[in-house]
């Protein structure tokens, strides 16, 4: 099979895009494509380090009349949100990720595109390669673990870089320029709980799935209205506990904290008749998100059982912790109409280690409003009977309205196009806000192409879009000097 797209200037990154998308890597496993894109650059005769967790580092002098210019940084992160189809088989430790072209858009095959933020890696890497550009000294960095831990970006030492300005690559809004963004943290939850042996008594074992609502990113997607198969299921059992004598042997749903739940299964036990009460409640879902969720399907077939289930008590426990746990917009931003100014996703829900666990990812654009959602699930976690921690934490990165790269970004854009560009704040944790705690007085900006439903199968990137920002990332670059 040939190439999608040719190597040429024009479109440089989605050529580099392609080849990236043959290498595996999920959030932890970026071993390969650090050392291949280290690799590339050593290729190209530039001074290269692979640091102690993988991020990539790499420097390239200024071109003619922008040698004695300040740095800047480029900055992007390799791993990617692996996401599939239910119907799929991909492997995402080893299979590459396959490209599909639809008109203007760039697609995957059942599966994440990893454009977030593979496109911000090739777009970093083609300003390396390019033999048509001017600009200062550049230090390249690629990082880890963004989707999961920021560890990439927790790990810089601050030796490395001698410039302050950064452009941060991680946006999917052509004609917004980022210059702020949430901080965040990651928080699981653990209920210990009781098992029964399953009896007669308690009826036939019965799997409920719930399936093809969009899913999508935790953050850039929480105002879309796209539901999660977590909350219709939690809102499905307790109907089904209205009507029968019910019992739960399973509850498993979503597959990442920075996810929304796509899928959700369930397995019960009962000699109830469920199909009328399941087919009603799918009624009700399909009035509630009518064109936002096409494909969303309810589903029930006989299955083994098992050997054992939930408790009643441990059962009721479960249903009072999902029906209260808090999930979706918690409040908007007030200098920013129509931004997200915190949220919390209730990403994953299962069964670990002999306890019920929840995992969730929480988002805010104040330290403080991140630690009120916090305390408000860890009060409702101890009331259980539970326990939580919190993990991955992230701080946000505070809006400048006085940034100099910004304002050289809109008038750049403008120049070029003729188009407005205007600033925003993003309700998505990018890793400047991070990399800001280290790098002294840095000013900085995230740009890029128009790319939507990250996080989800239905990733797709405007081919059109990275093409334009490809010629405006140049510009820039250019009169940065």
């Amino acid at each position: 099979m040939g190439r999608l797209f040719e190597y040429k200037e024009e479109t440089l990154p989605l050529s580099i895009f392609e080849d990236i998308s043959k290498i595996p890597r999920r959030s932890g496993n970026e071993d390969e494509i650090s050392r291949y894109l280290a690799g590339r650059a050593r290729k190209l005769g530039l001074d290269v380090k692979i640091d102690d967790v993988k991020n990539v580092i790499i420097k390239k002098p200024g071109t003619a009349g922008y040698e004695n210019c300040a740095p800047i940084i480029l900055q992007a992160h390799m791993d990617m949100v692996c996401e599939k189809l239910h119907s799929s088989n991909h492997d995402f430790e080893n299979d590459p990720i396959e490209l599909i072209v639809d008109e203007d858009l760039l697609r995957a095959k059942d599966t994440t595109l990893g454009a977030d933020d593979g496109i911000g890696v090739a777009l970093a890497m083609a300003v390396l390669e390019s033999e048509d550009i001017s600009h200062p000294p550049l230090e390249i960095l690629f990082t880890v673990e963004e989707e999961t831990t920021f560890k990439g970006a927790e790990s810089i030492d601050s030796a490395d870089f001698k410039g302050n300005m950064l452009i941060n690559l991680d946006n999917s809004i052509e004609n917004k320029v980022i210059a702020g963004s949430c901080g965040g943290t990651g928080m699981k939850v653990r209920l210990l709980i009781q098992k029964e042996p399953i009896v007669r008594e308690n009826g036939k074992a019965w799997e409920i799935s719930i399936t093809g609502m969009p899913g999508g990113h935790s953050g850039e997607d929480i105002d879309k209205g796209y539901g999660s198969a977590i909350q219709l299921m939690t809102r499905v059992l307790r109907q089904l506990l209205r009507q029968f004598d019910i019992g739960l042997v399973r509850l498993k749903g979503g597959s990442s904290r920075t996810a929304l739940a796509r899928e959700c299964k369930a397995v019960v036990l009962t000699y109830a008749d469920l199909l009328p009460t399941l087919k009603k409640m799918k009624q009700i879902f399909e009035n509630e998100y009518g064109s936002v969720a096409p494909e969303l399907d309810i589903a029930v077939k006989q299955v083994e059982p098992g050997e054992m289930k939930y408790s009643g008590d441990a059962f009721d426990r479960i249903m009072t912790l999902l029906t209260l746990f808090p999930d979706g917009i918690m409040q908007m931003n007030g200098a920013f109409p129509q931004v997200v100014g915190s949220s919390i996703n209730l990403g994953i829900v299962d069964e670990r280690e002999g306890q019920f666990y929840i995992e969730a990812e929480i988002r805010g654009d104040h330290g403080s409003t991140i630690l009120d959602i916090a305390e408000k699930v860890s009060h409702l976690v101890e009331v259980k009977g539970g326990t939580w921690e919190k993990f991955g934490s992230y701080a946000p990165w505070q809006y400048n309205p006085e940034s100099k790269l910004c304002k050289k970004a809109i008038e750049v854009y403008e120049d070029e196009f003729g188009e407005k560009m205007t600033p925003a704040v993003l309700h998505a944790g990018l890793e400047c806000g991070i990399l800001g705690d280290t790098i002294a007085n840095m000013d900085a900006i995230a740009i890029g192409p128009d790319s939507r439903n990250f996080h989800s199968p239905s990733e797709c990137l405007s081919i059109s879009s990275t093409v334009k920002v490809w010629k405006y990332l140049k510009a820039l670059l250019r009169e940065l000097n």
